[in-house]
């Protein structure tokens, strides 16, 4: 049995599943998710669709995974003022929909709480500006449809791999920025309506990233040349904390050393609650040289037994003056 070809082909049949229950056809309107995105993938994503590989299908179970453990957790501590999955059509001329994880509702404050639940690899330091987008139309499409209620939000990330959480709150709707998102949305729905049509449109194209990630990459004007400016912050932030982590890993170094130093002369000993000794390890090794005698006498050369593996990695270099 092909495991992968096994697992990739369920997935797409279960993520369809639970697109048509959950979503609908999401070609007939925008989610609230969509609007902080690429506006170019966005559209392109409605009308040339592509199939999603595994590692994405993963995700998308990890993400659907995240919000029923937060629920089990909710309802272990006794919390059953919350509705899930509460759909909220947005009132204007652009068919927009918000889709909220979790709605906590107190009648007697006359409060609704927003909570929107990410999965992530990585806590970020802060929410992303895509998620503050989407928890903004959430609260405003909430505050239309419930105007005698206090509306509240909050952004959930879970690590599931490191078991880290963030949490972002004390946010509440905010008219300027609900009104700049649906002028956003209007544009977007626009443009999608025109390429529908046939008409020549060239959607605009926001670089950051997650374009690797994108179905449309090879066809985006923004990676038509060999430069493209736009992600020159992104790279700067990678060399900075690069820089940050070879300065750390020497500190770590030097550290374990002067500490690796003190219980050799001293012997084990115990401080902030901790317990601090000299551990030592036996590894067995390949001893090549001997090897390469014994294949040479025996008249095989060890590049015969030698197989190249290949992996691939970002380089960064310093690009030539052109």
């Amino acid at each position: 049995m092909d495991i992968h070809n096994t697992l990739l082909t369920s997935l797409r049949k279960l993520a369809r599943q639970h697109t048509e229950e959950t979503l609908g056809d999401r070609r007939n309107y925008l989610g609230a998710s969509d609007i902080g995105y690429c506006p170019r993938k966005t559209i392109l994503e409605r009308i040339h669709p592509g199939e999603h590989d595994l590692a994405t299908l993963l995700r998308f179970q990890r993400g659907h995974m995240t919000e029923d453990i937060v629920a089990m957790a909710f309802s272990a501590a006794g919390f059953n003022n919350y509705d899930r999955q509460v759909e909220i059509a947005v009132e204007g001329d652009v068919p927009l929909k918000a889709h909220i994880d979790f709605v906590f509702t107190s009648k007697p404050q006359k409060i609704k709480s927003v909570l929107e639940i990410k999965s992530t690899s990585k806590i970020p330091d802060g929410p992303y500006g895509s998620w503050e987008s989407q928890l903004y139309i959430q609260m405003g499409a909430l505050a239309s449809k419930y105007p005698d209620y206090t509306i509240k939000g909050a952004v959930m990330a879970l690590d599931l791999a490191d078991g880290n959480v963030g949490f972002f709150n004390g946010y509440k709707p905010e008219e300027t920025i609900f009104n700049g998102l649906l002028d956003r949305a209007g544009a977007i729905w626009s443009e999608y309506q025109h390429m529908l049509n046939g008409e020549e449109v060239y959607p605009d194209t926001e670089t950051g990233p997650l374009c690797g990630f994108c179905n449309h990459i090879t066809t985006c004007p923004r990676f038509e040349g060999e430069e493209v400016p736009q992600l020159e912050n992104v790279v700067e932030a990678l060399q900075e904390q690069q820089a940050k982590e070879k300065v750390v890993k020497g500190e770590i170094k030097l550290l374990k050393r002067n500490l690796l130093a003190v219980v050799e002369q001293k012997g084990p000993i115990k401080t902030g609650g901790c317990l601090l000794k000299k551990a030592t390890r036996s590894r067995k090794y390949l001893d090549t040289d001997r090897l390469e005698n014994f294949l040479t006498e025996s008249g095989v050369a060890i590049e015969e037994y030698q197989k190249t593996n290949t992996f691939s990695f970002l380089e960064i270099r310093k690009a030539k003056a052109a």
